[in-house]
């Protein structure tokens, strides 16, 4: 059984092809891939972009 952590993993790397970590690293949004902090207009969605690897414009487009 696997680790959420790597379910994660897989799951972003169907979805985008890649892992966001790779993307958090240099600092794009692993959904538009334009720097994210750019995109990111509150704190919250700075928290977001560590946790997700999407910036807070495209989270905003997925969740409504």
């Amino acid at each position: 059984m696997g680790t959420l952590k790597e379910f994660k993993n897989n799951l972003q790397k169907e979805i985008y092809g890649k892992h966001a970590q790779t993307n958090r690293e240099k600092g794009f949004c692993i959904n538009c891939l334009e720097p994210a902090l750019g995109n990111c207009y509150s704190e919250a969605g700075k928290r977001e972009f560590k946790i997700s690897g999407l910036c807070e414009k495209c989270f905003d487009k997925i969740c409504g």
